[in-house]
């Protein structure tokens, strides 16, 4: 039951058990290490084997409403096993710091967006409700979104850009988001560019506005729905009336890569919203968007052929990955001695509780 929802076959898991086929029939007994193996690779405590029956909490076709979802309306997008791992862990993750704020007699606020109608209303409406709910003027870097949305009560979760239990290629997804009433998740992939990432946000934003569940970046399930999730990042982040402005001539890609740079946007996300207020046609669309594929080919060829990498910085990481509320939440935890040292460790996945002691003296 583990194994098939998370949509891995015999076949990937021998990779790292190899006597899954013996084990599942009955005929051979795991040792602990494979046990071990097991429950990285299906997301569930080692205890699950030796239950009854799978725990209802650890049935997540059943206990995840969104992954109920994506299992039956998006299965081809849902169907990479690390992203169903991600999306299994995440909710652990949400479920954990609510419990924990709730002990601390501290419990999260509800989510409360605009009151606006998401399908009938003027985008440059519900664009303008947005920037006036952040209280944002200016035009923002992504870090900052990240941060006014997350004071929002909106858990925006960030993938590992490197080989870590949450890394996957934005091949597979560049959003998703999982609407609650309380502590809404977005999942934002790290393996995107971070201009791109703001459009991302606010695409997925747009999901949690409809109170639905969506991957995107992989498949279309509902065109018109990503269409004008589309088009409100656009509007948030370029607004009509100021892309207007200062607009005079779009002709070369130099003049998209500026305006771009203006908002704090990629400049594909900048060509989207071009085409969206009809500045440029859909054949010049189509040629900018050739041009850009192919700068980005090359970029990531360049970057491939580079030798050595800069140094990484573990506790940087975990605080851009697990974002303010559920960092905030396990550091309170920690000074509160709710949680030990060893095991707030354990909750960020540091391999040492030195890197636990450093992330709590930078903060």
């Amino acid at each position: 039951q583990c194994r098939e929802q998370m949509a891995l076959g015999l076949e990937e898991v021998k990779k790292r058990v190899r006597a899954i086929e013996a084990i599942e029939a009955g005929e051979k007994y795991p040792t602990f290490k494979q046990l071990d193996n097991l429950a990285n690779l299906y997301n569930v405590p080692r205890w699950i084997f030796i239950s009854d029956q799978l725990p209802s909490e650890y049935n997540f076709v059943k206990s995840v409403p969104a992954f109920r979802q994506f299992t039956e309306q998006t299965e081809k997008a849902f169907s990479d096993p690390k992203l169903r791992g991600l999306v299994a862990q995440v909710q652990q993750l949400r479920e954990l710091a609510i419990e924990l704020r709730q002990d601390m007699d501290e419990p999260i606020e509800p989510f409360c967006p605009p009151e606006i109608e998401f399908q009938s209303s003027p985008l440059t409406k519900i664009a303008n409700a947005i920037r006036s709910w952040l209280n944002v003027q200016n035009n923002l870097e992504f870090q900052e979104w990240k941060e006014k949305l997350e004071q929002k009560g909106i858990f925006v979760f960030m993938t590992d850009k490197y080989k870590g239990w949450s890394h996957i290629e934005k091949a597979v997804f560049r959003g998703l988001s999982i609407y609650y009433p309380i502590l809404p998740v977005i999942i934002i992939n790290d393996s995107d560019a971070k201009k791109a990432q703001s459009f991302t946000l606010f695409h997925e934003l747009g999901h949690l506005l409809r109170k639905e569940h969506a991957i995107d970046g992989c498949h279309e399930p509902n065109k018109e729905v990503e269409k004008r999730c589309d088009r409100l990042a656009g509007e948030v982040l370029m607004p009509k009336d100021q892309i207007l402005k200062k607009v005079k001539e779009i002709t070369v890609l130099d003049d998209i890569k500026k305006l771009a740079n203006t908002f704090l946007v990629s400049p594909h996300a900048c060509l989207v919203q071009l085409r969206n207020l009809q500045v440029i046609n859909q054949s010049a669309y189509s040629n900018f968007e050739e041009k850009l594929q192919q700068e980005y080919e090359d970029l990531q060829k360049k970057l491939r052929e580079q030798s050595g990498r800069p140094r990484r910085n573990k506790v940087e990481e975990v605080l851009n990955q697990y974002g303010q509320i559920y960092t905030g939440t396990l550091l309170q935890a920690y000074h509160n001695k709710e949680i030990s040292l060893y095991k707030l460790s354990r909750l960020f996945k540091l391999k040492r509780v030195s890197q636990g002691l450093e992330l709590v003296n930078k903060l």
